[in-house]
């Protein structure tokens, strides 16, 4: 691919940790590692929401789940536990799917952060807390409550609970549905211990971003059942998921229709003060948005196309797909910055892969 070195290049000059993988039109172009052997499993943050949304869809498909039924049909205490019971009773698998359940930060930022660790606490904050605005209103990013309440939905829906043994039934529901099917054997929804020489570290650039690269890189948290931001994978793996929806999530019990669905817009790019940007979504995943000016554009950078998608992982990862390029970029780092510093990084990295694969006759 033509101008594939540029990409490299900038890849390079933000440094390592990292893995740049691109696909265009069923080739790998680019399999750039910096720093990393091919065993590594980085912690890709918000990536790790296109395993999770893959799993839902492979309940929706095979009729254990139904998008729009409330919640509470499987998950009583959902709403029970909670003083807004009437209001939490609402809330359907789709509000969440689409970040509309009115719950973008259960018992606040700062508990859910303490409790990263904890798979039991974070579900009792969640079925406890009150929704901030009703369901189906405008969208607010849940970060990680995104992840607990549709992780543990599917473990309910399947007749267990993540609950017990700190979510391990929702880490080997995801290894049966989605990980085996396609082949994801190097990627673990909590690292276990016997496999921590694979973690890659997180590198803080700058005072500010050392508490956060502390935390992650702590066994405790590594380990964590955390399932909107914690699935140790690869790229290569990050990439195979891809592949798999785009073309049409058969082995995972998935029709095309349902990845239709999967990566059908929700919203129209408002503002979304939980996530710090406008924000397109489709329902699990994010979607791409071209435009000339950062703030207007989508997380995959200026030039993606709206039929983009896939999920960026606050600018540390990334991993999408641009239908309308053929092309699949997954980029997953090891190193914090702050924004929008990263950001910026990230928007020029992407717009670089996007002009290469352009260039293509």
């Amino acid at each position: 691919m033509p101008g594939s070195e540029r990409v490299r290049q900038l890849a390079a000059k933000r440094g390592g940790p990292a893995h740049l993988l691109i696909e265009h039109r069923g080739e790998i172009v680019v399999d750039h590692r910096i720093g990393v052997g091919p065993r590594a499993a980085f912690w890709p943050f918000s990536v790790s929401k296109i395993f999770i949304a893959a799993l839902v869809w492979s309940l929706i498909a095979d009729g254990t789940l139904d998008p729009h039924t409330p919640i509470v049909e499987h998950w009583p205490e959902f709403a029970s536990a909670s003083s807004a019971a009437e209001a939490k009773s609402a809330i359907t698998v789709m509000d969440v799917l689409t970040h509309r359940s009115g719950l973008p930060r259960p018992g606040g930022p700062a508990r859910e952060i303490l409790a990263l660790g904890d798979y039991a606490r974070n579900i009792r904050q969640i079925e406890a807390a009150s929704p901030i605005r009703p369901p189906s209103g405008r969208p607010a990013y849940e970060w990680l409550a995104w992840g607990y309440i549709l992780g543990e939905l599917a473990c309910r829906a399947t007749g267990t609970s993540g609950i017990r043994d700190a979510g391990r039934p929702l880490a080997e529901l995801l290894r049966q549905r989605v990980l085996d099917p396609i082949g994801a054997h190097d990627t673990f929804l909590g690292l276990p211990a016997t496999e921590r020489w694979r973690a890659v570290p997180m590198t803080a650039r700058g005072p500010a971003t050392l508490p956060v690269a502390t935390v992650l890189n702590s066994a405790r948290v590594r380990e964590a059942v955390i399932p909107a931001g914690g699935v140790s994978t690869t790229a290569h793996d990050a990439l195979r998921l891809l592949r798999e929806l785009r073309a049409g999530g058969e082995r995972l019990g998935l029709r095309p229709e349902h990845v239709a669905q999967l990566i059908a817009p929700s919203n129209d790019g408002e503002y979304d003060p939980f996530a710090g940007s406008r924000t397109w979504w489709g329902h699990g995943v994010q979607l791409g948005h071209p435009a000339a000016h950062a703030v207007n554009a989508s997380a995959f950078g200026r030039l993606t196309s709206e039929r983009a998608w896939g999920h960026n992982g606050s600018n540390v990862a990334t991993a999408w797909h641009d239908p309308d390029r053929d092309l699949s970029f997954v980029y997953f780092s090891g190193i914090i910055e702050m924004f929008p510093v990263n950001r910026m990084r990230f928007l020029q990295l992407q717009d670089a892969a996007v002009r290469a694969a352009d260039s293509t006759n």
